[in-house]
């Protein structure tokens, strides 16, 4: 834990009310985990609105930042953005449980707070599943990239529509269907 002391809250000198903290994340942060990750050049600021009350502490973390990824689609990297607020509750009791996302207990007698691990995970569930670069979006394809992506795709994207266009059309072919579902027809209104 000693590499991850940066990250300490210490809670039980501060006043009640609300302080501020700041964190820049950068891969140094990353590599502190030692694992393996799938983008370069994280460039993270994480701001912490930590609520000291008399009973509770609340935590609320604000992550603004980039990353360089590659694109799913036409495999260019890009610096994608990423931002993402979240609350944390922690509350004071017998054992150490953070089993919840949301709400987090610590012994009565703690008096301090490590949040590397929670900003580690806040940012890695923050990153888009699908990771489009913005001229996708745009529908700003290179020529080449668009022959390649129609050459290569596993889907025939006419053949796709002609049966939609069929499904939409009533089933006038039900030789296929089971008669006992063929029954269910007879609902429709």
């Amino acid at each position: 834990m000693d590499k991850l002391k940066n990250y300490n809250i210490i809670f039980s000198g501060l006043p009640l009310g609300i302080t501020e903290f700041e964190y820049e994340i950068s891969q140094s942060f990353f590599d502190l985990f030692e694992i393996e990750t799938d983008f370069d050049n994280p460039a993270f600021k994480i701001a912490v609105a930590f609520e000291k009350k008399s009973t509770m502490l609340e935590l609320i973390f604000q992550i603004n930042g980039t990353i360089n990824v590659v694109c799913d689609v036409t495999g260019e990297k890009f610096d994608q953005k990423i931002s993402n607020e979240v609350k944390l509750i922690v509350k004071f009791g017998h054992e150490f449980d953070n089993t919840d996302s949301e709400i987090w207990i610590i012994p009565f007698d703690e008096y301090e707070l490590n949040i590397a691990q929670l900003i580690y995970e806040l940012i890695m569930t923050s990153l888009p599943l699908k990771r489009l670069h913005p001229k996708v979006l745009e529908g700003n394809i290179d020529p080449e990239t668009a022959e390649l992506l129609d050459e290569y795709s596993i889907y025939d994207l006419e053949h796709i529509e002609d049966q939609n266009d069929d499904s939409n059309e009533d089933d006038e072919n039900d030789d296929d269907i089971d008669p006992r579902w063929a029954k269910l027809k007879d609902l429709k209104p």
